[in-house]
């Protein structure tokens, strides 16, 4: 009875976005039979053994691995959702942003039960998606592309390249910054929702083009989580607001990441969902194969197509509503290209617990 009542607001939504058409989001549904258990995990890499246990030099480092035909599908599909979002906004010279979500680290999650292939690959961003978007930019003519994080629980570069981001930097020249060890500057919010400034990497606000390719998943605090709070959250740096974060206002977490994102004036949404993240989100989900990859110079409109093809109504969470309060895009004015959120819809395992509902401003989890 709720999945009905469920699907059934889900395809109201789903008309309300097609008549008004202010945005458009682009979702792209892959091949199951390339996509599906495509992550390579060996068994030293789960039982913490070194990659080169008789060369002292190494290399040491374990890394996620993909198949060559999942690399190839993953890169399909996000030029093909680029190409139908439009808006794309990198050009000649420019210098690229890529915001990598890389929080968790490879003990955390065999120690919590997550030291599997599906779980790893929904967690923290899609190496391949990464890949893709910055093979894009490089096309485009990009004369530098960084790819940053500031995990709260994790180190930033070595961690990125455990989950993917090696791909990007062999592929597309890419340089990997550590948004902890770097210069940053205080710069006004200009809605100051949550606080008045905020600590911001240089690294971040000096790029010609920023944009977020985050994973798709369910948020104890924020009910689901994408692109927006990939910058709201994880850009911020460690150093100025402690690990993981907790110097910034998860009170008033719907209102934190609409702040920041404003600051960063975030250009361009790419989430990777082959494998979502269900269930205890952020940190401990289950991941669930979804094959889609959605892309949107929107980022409310691209989080708010993430979240309902989760199963879940958009305007329930508080920073979906607040964005679009703001200024920073729709959260129902959109146009579906592509697949329709019908064709991809799952409906994603519900949080076993959250935080308090008024943090993330949500209505209902």
């Amino acid at each position: 009875m709720k999945k009905a009542l469920i699907i059934a607001v889900l395809l109201t939504f789903a008309v309300a976005m097609v008549a008004f058409a202010a945005s458009k989001v682009a979702i792209v549904q892959g091949n199951e039979k390339v996509l599906k258990d495509s992550t390579i995990l060996h068994d030293r890499f789960l039982g913490y053994a070194p990659k080169s246990p008789t060369k002292a030099r190494g290399p040491h480092q374990w890394t996620l691995e993909y198949t060559p035909a999942s690399i190839k599908e993953v890169e399909k599909m996000v030029r093909k959702a680029v190409k139908l979002a439009g808006g794309w906004p990198v050009k000649r010279g420019d210098t690229v942003f890529i915001k990598f979500n890389a929080n968790n680290d490879q003990w955390y999650m065999i120690s919590t039960g997550h030291g599997n292939a599906p779980d790893f690959t929904c967690t923290n961003s899609d190496g391949r998606v990464v890949r893709a978007v910055a093979l894009l930019a490089k096309e485009s003519g990009a004369k530098k592309i960084y790819i940053g994080e500031a995990p709260g629980l994790a180190n930033s570069i070595p961690n990125m390249r455990v989950w993917g981001a090696y791909l990007a930097e062999k592929d597309a020249g890419a340089e990997l910054v550590d948004l902890d060890r770097v210069p940053y500057r205080w710069v006004k919010a200009p809605h100051a929702l949550a606080a008045k400034e905020y600590a911001i990497p240089s690294v971040v606000l000096d790029a010609d083009v920023v944009i977020s390719v985050p994973p798709l998943k369910t948020h104890g605090f924020a009910g689901t989580t994408a692109s927006m709070k990939n910058i709201g959250i994880g850009i911020p740096p460690n150093k100025v607001y402690g690990a993981p974060k907790t110097g910034l206002r998860h009170d008033k977490l719907a209102r934190t990441i609409a702040d920041v994102c404003e600051v960063v004036d975030v250009d361009y949404a790419v989430i990777g969902a082959i494998y979502g993240g269900e269930g205890n989100g952020p940190t401990m989900c289950d991941g669930i194969y979804h094959g889609i990859v959605i892309a949107s110079p929107d980022i409310v409109a691209a989080d708010s197509v993430g979240t309902s093809t989760m199963g879940r109504v958009p305007e329930r969470y508080g920073y979906l509503r607040v964005g679009q309060e703001i200024g920073l895009g729709t959260y129902k004015d959109i146009k579906v290209v592509g697949n329709s959120i019908e064709e991809v819809l799952k409906f994603y395992k519900e949080l076993p617990g959250h935080g308090p509902a008024a943090w993330g401003e949500v209505w209902g989890w």
